[in-house]
């Protein structure tokens, strides 16, 4: 029968395994990106302030650590000098990434990653710090058990450990949000996220601004990796609509949008079946369109300047609503079809 040290031993064990193995990985990957001498600017880096030679030697230094520690704790030969690695990694993790939280350094930390990343494509969060903070106290449990997880039984509670600390190291160190590998959208509320980034494009506030305000209501279909949102103007013509379709190649990467005015009437075109709300995320675009207008006269300067006159206010006037005049025209016989893209 077995006892209640060798349950704990064969648990911490476990839990020793799968975070030996995350070091390994991690290892590898610093290893890689510095001898293929990646330009890799994490926040880590930034707060060290190291040149791109030091840091590259920096970078095949820590590869090698964290696999060779990692190596040790998995053979399970030495688990007291083991458990030691790993428990002091796991303290100067904590210590740099906190120190970057603290300071708000942008970047992400670079712990286990094959490519380099854009410079403020991520910032470092909770997750990097608690899965050092689990290398740290399980390097520490490792070394007090020693004795016990040495010569505990590799059965359902060591399995059991394995699985779960592995599942838990692995949402720590995916990358969020988790996306799918062709067309790089998420994977979690696909339709919501990539609302939320289109409202935040200038080309949907410019157009809001000329065409809408829009419907709570919009209509929306994906084609291959391209999603296609309908808004109707609450007062334009009915089956007439401004339609978005927007494309992202890759996480953080510049995203494509392409707008256009299409009427449902006009033979060949078809609306999308799907209705979606969209209140929530018009509210939002409003409530942060008011804030910078807000600062931006707080900001602006007093100037005093002439009165214009009125033929040239008039002008002003009617170029700006051009786009407004054209889209209450219909892209059929009698009217023109506007097409504009862009990129942010």
């Amino acid at each position: 029968m077995i006892g209640i040290n060798q349950v704990i031993g064969s648990v911490i064990s476990g839990c020793a395994i799968s975070c030996g193995a995350v070091l390994v990985v991690a290892g590898a990957s610093k290893l890689y990106r510095s001898a293929r001498d990646l330009d890799d600017m994490t926040a880590i880096r930034r707060a060290l302030r190291m040149p791109r030679r030091p840091w590259r030697i920096t970078g095949l230094a820590a590869g090698g650590v964290e696999c060779a520690t990692g190596i040790l704790v998995c053979s399970g030969a030495y688990p007291v000098l083991g458990g030691a690695g790993m428990a002091a990694l796991g303290a100067v993790f904590c210590i740099l990434l906190g120190y970057v939280l603290v300071k708000q350094i942008p970047g992400g930390c670079g712990c286990i990653r094959w490519r380099t990343s854009p410079e403020t494509a991520e910032a470092v969060t909770w997750r990097a710090m608690a899965r050092s903070g689990m290398l740290l106290g399980t390097g520490i449990a490792y070394m007090i058990v020693s004795a016990d997880a040495a010569n505990a039984p590799r059965g359902t509670w060591f399995g059991g450990a394995v699985l779960a600390s592995g599942t838990v190291l692995v949402l720590l160190s995916v990358h969020m949000p988790v996306r799918t590998p062709v067309c790089r959208r998420p994977l979690w509320r696909r339709t919501r996220t990539t609302l939320r980034v289109l409202s935040g494009h200038e080309m949907f506030a410019a157009m809001a601004a000329s065409a809408g305000p829009f419907e709570p209501v919009a209509r929306y279909r994906r084609t291959g990796c391209t999603d296609e949102f309908w808004f109707t103007a609450v007062t334009g013509q009915e089956g007439q609509a401004v339609v978005f379709q927007v494309h992202q190649a890759a996480p953080g990467a510049r995203l494509a949008v392409h707008t256009s005015l299409r009427d449902a009437r006009t033979p060949g075109t078809s609306r999308p079946a799907r209705t979606i709300t969209v209140a929530n995320v018009l509210t939002e675009m409003s409530r942060g369109t008011r804030a910078s207008d807000q600062l931006r006269s707080r900001n602006r300067p007093a100037l005093t300047a002439p009165a214009a006159p009125a033929s040239g206010i008039g002008g002003s006037a009617a170029d700006c609503g051009a786009l407004s005049s054209q889209a209450g025209k219909p892209p059929g016989n009698g009217g023109r079809r506007n097409e504009v893209s862009g990129g942010q």
